[in-house]
């Protein structure tokens, strides 16, 4: 009869080095065998290899397989890809196969422990700040944070905000005051959380002020008579800022008319009369517009830059539609005192 290879006898497992993203290793090693079961050795030339097992059955029923065909005596797991739970009791054996085919018995179970892994805290690696690249000039602008952690998470965070400009303040809420400015101006705006810092750089636009609103509305007519009659609206020229100071050279101004029977100027209320006028002046025939003659209405202006700021409206003026004025006496006599 074939002599079987010796079981094993089982020295135990060790602790591996952890690895990144809390991976965990251990070694499972055990004894050679050189003898046979009835202890003779086994002869010069034959070759021994193992297979490694694990379960949860201390009667070492339904094996799950560590290694085969083992040409040493040990083998490494990570529990957790095994699928251990951690905290259970799990074991182990092993046989040992001849290169003739002959294989042991299968070793003694060896109990252990799944150990219960704790990942160490993640580290803050670094801030990310997001929000509007520019704000305007006597605007605001609110900008955020991002924490990453080297496990690969990321989540919004409070930091401390700061900023390196006379030209900007920012709050503990991130939300950024940009001041007036002469010129495009530059502004670093830093989050600082947990020894980690973000920076975002912001320009503070230089925004034109609107233009001035138009000046002495007034109508005259009629200026035909017909069929139809054309009355005419004109206002003195716009030349500066809603500031007074002078517009800059190479812009221009263009103007929209509006009417209304609303003497608040409500937005809602007034109806576009004319627009993109390059001139100060405007003919119109109020019975071609949804105007009832001797209907009080208003008449207003807004002047509007080529780069498209545009004033407020200017003072109203009331005015009779069509409204020829009162008509001639009549039935005239002189009477003796």
């Amino acid at each position: 009869m074939k002599k079987a290879a010796k079981y094993l006898f089982w020295i135990g497992i060790l602790a591996a080095l952890a690895p990144p993203a809390f991976a965990e290793t251990r070694t499972i090693s055990w004894d050679p065998v050189t003898t046979y079961t009835d202890n003779t050795p086994i002869e010069a030339g034959k070759t021994v290899t193992y297979s490694a097992y694990w379960t949860t059955d201390p009667g070492l029923g339904s094996l799950h397989t560590l290694g085969a065909s083992l040409a040493t005596t040990s083998t490494t797991f990570d529990p957790t890809v095994q699928g251990m739970t951690r905290g259970g009791t799990v074991y182990f054996t092993a046989k040992a196969v001849l290169n003739t085919g002959e294989e042991s018995a299968l070793s003694p179970a060896y109990a252990w422990v799944v150990p219960i892994v704790t990942p160490p805290p993640a580290t803050l690696t670094s801030v990310t700040v997001s929000g509007p690249s520019s704000v305007n000039e006597g605007a605001t602008g609110t900008y955020t944070a991002t924490g990453t952690w080297d496990n690969g998470t990321t989540a919004a965070i409070t930091p401390t905000w700061s900023e390196n400009s006379a030209y900007a303040t920012i709050g503990s809420g991130g939300v950024l005051t940009a001041s007036a400015v002469t010129a495009n101006q530059s502004v670093t705006v830093t989050a600082t959380y947990g020894g980690r810092t973000g920076t975002m750089s912001v320009t503070i636009v230089d925004v034109a002020p609107p233009p001035a609103a138009p000046k002495n509305i007034g109508i005259s007519g009629p200026i035909s008579s017909g069929p139809s009659e054309l009355w005419r609206i004109n206002w003195d020229p716009v030349t500066t800022y809603a500031n007074d100071a002078p517009l800059d050279p190479g812009r221009t101004v263009r103007y929209s008319v509006y009417w209304t029977d609303d003497p608040a100027l409500t937005p809602g209320s007034l109806k576009l009369l004319a627009s993109s006028l390059p001139s100060n002046t405007v003919d119109f025939d109020p019975l071609s517009y949804p105007m009832v003659r001797n209907q009080v209405i208003y008449l207003t202006a807004q002047s509007i830059l080529d780069t498209g700021e545009k004033s407020s409206y200017s003072a109203s003026i009331e005015w009779v539609v069509a409204n020829a004025g009162p008509a001639p006496p009549v039935g005239g006599q002189i009477i003796k005192k």
